[in-house]
């Protein structure tokens, strides 16, 4: 049975802080299909708003001028959650970062866990960056940064 709530809770909230998997799904009415995309830069500010950056070239920042509904797919508190809602870009390209970002909210309008009957997750996704360590640090403080500064 999937459970729905209409915002993120509290132990959300802090999963969705930076450091965690989670994948973007969006519709692409010209190919006429789903586009998936993985992040990390991803940024739960309250209960009603997750903030994201995505590269400010990116396929998906044109997408979601033609169709704004986007879903959200997080594992972790033990199970699978789909959030899905309104995407707004906030922020086209940055300035003043070394990677040229665009900066996005959405509205949450729906958080669903849709984990399979019977079963809970026993191990979060894990994973690093592996490009320079000093780059890392300096990149994911400046994109919390402007995420958490919008």
């Amino acid at each position: 049975m999937v459970k729905t709530q209409y915002i993120l809770s509290q132990e959300m909230i802090s999963l969705l802080q930076g450091k965690t998997l989670v994948l973007l799904q969006v519709f692409d009415s010209k190919h006429n299909k789903v586009i998936s995309s993985a992040m990390s830069w991803v940024f739960a500010t309250n209960e009603n708003t997750v903030r994201f950056a995505l590269d400010s070239k990116s396929y998906i920042l044109g997408l979601l001028d033609d169709n704004p509904h986007v879903v959200l797919n997080v594992i972790g508190i033990e199970s699978v959650f789909s959030i899905s809602g309104m995407a707004k870009i906030k922020v086209r390209e940055t300035e003043g970062l070394t990677l040229k970002l665009g900066l996005v909210d959405l509205d949450v309008e729906e958080v669903r866990d849709i984990n399979f009957y019977g079963s809970k997750i026993t191990q979060d996704p894990q994973f690093i960056k592996t490009y320079n360590e000093k780059l890392i640090e300096k990149l994911d403080r400046e994109v919390e940064n402007a995420l958490l500064n919008l």
